[in-house]
């Protein structure tokens, strides 16, 4: 097909925001230039490529910084586009930049839908510029029409779109309603978490019953030719080998506000980056989360469920060693707060023993590495937990029996917490907001006085409305009577599990060190062998 294998070279670049068939898919754009291409005689040497890239937002485009790269770096003399709006739709800003840096090289842009080309006197720097900025106007625009939207459908609680969580399907209303057996089986996930079990026990029980996840049921509809679009693994398995349950993507469904049937929200950081983390969305006006679910349906749990659910993953992790790389949670009572006096190390159980990592799994050097009974130790810790809460009831200014009833709140009752952590973020957001308005009408002199009036006015009501609302917030107060209470905190301790046992002491205790025996063989002594650090200190 190709007639000038030995012409001149080009490259061609394609981009499409959604990768999608349509009039202007890739597969199209690169038709239409290789066409073109194989008229004017020239060999096609690399084709670059964005799918599913915006040429407006400031993304990464991979694509398009190596196609630019090439070209000025003198690899290739001609650059073909299908359209000026694939290349970008950044406007004057960006397109400028690139011509530099084509006229730097002497080299070529073609645009083939627009008939430019800089190698000709039709497209001197004008049009092109003047296009581009067409092209962001219009996606300003689009952006605007699309927020809107958005913010509209949020409003009436409709679902904005996308494949809807595991478990749902969405209704003509764009509700959620229940999805079977896929709810069924997220019931099946919650109650099996909130009752202990792990998640690596859950998946591997659910690929053995051939539960199917979103994956599964892509793969197998290519698979068997159903309608719906296939799974691109590549394998003819069944199911393959990437849609089986995977503890990553469980943890992801159950954290996700959809599993609560609350309308999702994507955040950004302070530069501007999306957040992996999805929120759930509040109501600008009341503060309340929004529910998707169609009237008269229930979610695959509650968000007092969820709270719970997630209570108990957060349990399981926890922040050690190098970096803060969240592992799974020792099944032993002081892992985690139980460490080596000598190298300070962390103590795991090895049979009936708790001994010091760094000498046992490690096989380095400890000068006094510790061995000690798990029974021997774990009464004792208990004993001196007790013992330190019953002696609180006559220290109310204690520094101990405050930070005891925060990690309570924090553990058991966050949600009085996060609400006014969620009101102070806000107020301090305003007063930047409102900082930034006086720079911009005082120093920079950018907002005129009748904007700067208004945009500090709504700024200012919205300030004393926040600090209304954190003054009408009741003040947290956990009621720890139980907890202080030795004939009351001992057999509760007793009867609990152990994750729930490891979450009681940390309710008090920082660490607990404990030195090796004076000589092997004696009674374990905790006076002269343990010290506790108690939260607070």
């Amino acid at each position: 097909m190709d007639k000038s294998t030995t012409g001149e070279e080009v490259d061609l670049y394609l981009r499409l925001s959604v990768d999608a068939e349509g009039a202007d898919s890739i597969e199209r754009q690169e038709r239409d230039l290789r066409a073109w291409a194989d008229r004017e005689g020239l060999r096609v040497r690399e084709v670059w490529s964005d799918a599913g890239r915006s040429g407006y937002r400031d993304v990464k485009r991979a694509g398009f910084e190596s196609a630019l790269a090439a070209l000025a770096n003198a690899e290739v003399r001609t650059l073909a586009v299908w359209k000026l709006d694939r290349l970008s739709r950044r406007g004057a800003g960006q397109i400028g930049v690139v011509l530099d840096d084509v006229e730097r090289v002497g080299g070529r842009l073609v645009f083939l839908r627009d008939g430019l080309d800089t190698s000709s006197g039709n497209a001197s720097r004008l049009p092109i510029v003047t296009m581009s900025e067409i092209s962001r106007a219009e996606s300003a625009n689009t952006s605007l029409r699309v927020k809107s939207r958005k913010h509209t459908d949020r409003l009436a609680g409709q679902y904005l779109g996308g494949l809807p969580p595991y478990g749902y399907a969405v209704d003509d209303a764009r509700h959620f309603v229940p999805l079977e057996p896929e709810f069924s089986s997220m019931r099946e996930v919650v109650w099996r978490v909130l009752e202990g079990e792990s998640l690596m026990t859950i998946c591997r029980d659910f690929n053995e019953r051939g539960v199917l996840t979103q994956r599964a049921k892509k793969h197998l509809a290519k698979r068997d030719r159903l309608p719906g679009p296939g799974c691109d693994c590549g394998t003819d398995e069944k199911p393959c080998k990437e849609s089986l349950w995977r503890p990553s993507a469980l943890s992801a469904a159950l954290r996700s506000p959809g599993l609560a049937g609350l309308m999702p929200e994507k955040t950004t950081d302070e530069h501007g980056r999306w957040k992996a983390a999805v929120v759930a969305w509040r109501h600008p006006d009341t503060g309340e989360t929004v529910s998707l679910m169609a009237p008269g349906r229930e979610p695959i749990a509650s968000e007092a469920e969820q709270a719970r659910l997630l209570s108990v993953m957060d349990s399981r992790l926890r922040q050690y060693g190098r970096g803060s790389r969240p592992v799974r949670q020792p099944k032993s009572l002081l892992g985690g707060l139980l460490v080596c006096a000598s190298c300070g190390r962390t103590a795991h159980t090895f049979g009936n023993s708790y001994r010091c990592r760094k000498w046992k799994a490690d096989a380095s050097d400890c000068a006094a590495p510790l061995s000690v009974s798990v029974e021997a130790v774990e009464e004792a810790v208990v004993r001196a937990w007790v013992g330190r809460l019953a002696q609180l009831h006559d220290e109310p200014e204690s520094p101990l029996l405050a930070a005891v009833a925060d990690r309570w709140l924090q553990k058991f009752d966050p949600a009085p917490l996060r609400e006014r952590e969620r009101l102070r973020s806000d107020l301090e957001d305003v007063k930047t907001r409102l900082a930034s308005a006086d720079d911009d009408h005082y120093v920079k002199a950018t907002l005129d006085i009748e904007r700067y009036a208004r945009v500090s006015a709504r700024l200012e009501e919205q300030r004393a409305r926040l600090v209304l609302r954190l003054a009408e917030l009741p003040q947290p107060e956990a009621d720890l009577g139980a907890l202080l209470d030795p004939e009351l905190s001992l057999p509760a301790f007793t009867t609990a599990s152990v994750p729930e046992q490891r979450d009681l002491l940390r309710l008090a205790i920082e660490r607990v060190e404990v030195s090796r025996a004076p000589k092997r063989g004696t009674r374990f002594d905790p006076s002269s062998r343990m010290r506790v650090s108690w939260v607070g200190d």
